[in-house]
């Protein structure tokens, strides 16, 4: 897993899983706190990810507060940003497959911001043949890491069932209480989706934004999968007491917590190795939540899936590795066909309308 350290407020959300490509859009993009939102739309290759990173850095300059919302596939590309500033907030976001957004509320909320605008469409028409290639090539490699990371999925739900009555979970919630206990009460229960792991053609790549945001840090050391259940309790204790938190679903399975953040007390808890977190942190070990000792007769069945579970996700890596090299191929060409010098002027006109001079 590579760890990075952004110092921005960083996260994903979205995740390539075993359910396939798996969108929080709705809830981030959606969310009621947004006032306007603009869909950026153009091909790969046409520069969607520096405009957001260069609206982002114009309101910074002008005082306001920006999340940086990265692609899961490409973690060195944004999808999206959102920018807040008193009562304002503004989100535009990567509305390209495949994480496709239409307007709903078109004009008086959402507008689209189109790059390809800037492209010169008969340089294209003289690739297509070739574009359509690779895509379909793509396509496949994605189906491939898909079915890869279905099995990972299967092989967590196999140990998962196998290690289950081995999981004292009646102590595991007895312990999540005591966690949240000194935690004050919230005024109401909301939560945001906010990842900070993912899988893609960059391998295994995390954010360190909970960590840097936290007052106080609980790094969760996992046992046979049990640090599920403690994420679990943990969030129902969030719900019980009403507080306003960030979730970090993990990548691969989404219905599971690997991150959860208290927005009002900077609390944070993350499932991780050591090696991952460089802050002072306290450490819950769930290895005394597992009866290991009682496992003689299941363990080899254990050991297997995972070793299972580690080839199939190195199969799935390597299927996002094949992702890249034809993901940039394609943006090669359809940046051989952009005016970057006709978008860069649109882009220091849109930033001065929206933002201010």
């Amino acid at each position: 897993m590579e760890i990075r350290s952004l110092g921005e407020d960083a996260y994903f959300a979205a995740s390539n899983s075993a359910r396939g490509f798996f969108s929080y859009y709705g809830e981030c993009f959606d969310a009621p706190r947004i006032r306007r939102l603009y869909a950026v739309k153009g091909g790969p290759g046409t520069g969607k990810s520096r405009f957001l990173r260069e609206v982002a850095q114009y309101g910074e300059k002008r005082g306001w507060r920006c999340e940086y919302v990265y692609c899961s596939s490409d973690p060195d590309s944004l999808d999206g940003i959102v920018l807040e500033k008193g009562d304002d907030c503004i989100a535009l976001i990567d509305a390209t497959s495949p994480h496709a957004y239409e307007p709903t509320h078109p004009g008086f909320r959402e507008e689209i911001v189109n790059l390809g605008a800037f492209w010169n469409w008969h340089k294209l028409a003289d690739s297509a043949e070739r574009i359509e290639e690779l895509n379909k090539q793509k396509g496949e490699c994605y189906r491939r890491a898909y079915r890869y990371l279905s099995g990972v999925g299967d092989m967590v739900k196999t140990r998962d069932a196998l290690v289950a009555p081995y999981v004292k979970r009646d102590a595991i919630r007895h312990l999540a209480g005591k966690l949240m206990q000194a935690v004050p009460n919230g005024e109401g229960f909301s939560s945001s989706p906010a990842l900070i792991h993912s899988v893609g053609m960059r391998g295994e790549v995390g954010f360190d934004t909970y960590f840097a945001m936290a007052k106080h840090i609980l790094r969760i050391e996992d046992c046979k999968g049990s640090a599920a259940y403690l994420m679990e309790a943990l969030g129902e204790e969030a719900v019980r007491k009403g507080l306003k938190v960030r979730l970090s679903h993990d990548p691969i399975l989404p219905d599971r917590l690997d991150g959860l953040f208290l927005c009002q007390s900077g609390v944070a808890f993350v499932v991780c190795p050591a090696e991952e977190c460089s802050y002072p942190h306290r450490q819950v070990r769930m290895r005394r939540f597992v009866d290991v000792g009682g496992m003689k007769k299941i363990r080899e069945d254990v050991n297997y899936a995972e070793r299972v579970k580690r080839a199939l996700l190195g199969g799935a890596l390597d299927a996002l590795e094949q992702v890249r090299r034809i993901h940039f191929e394609v943006e090669e060409i359809y940046a051989t066909a952009m005016d970057f010098p006709a978008k860069e002027a649109f882009t220091k006109e849109f930033c001065a309308s929206l933002l201010g001079m």
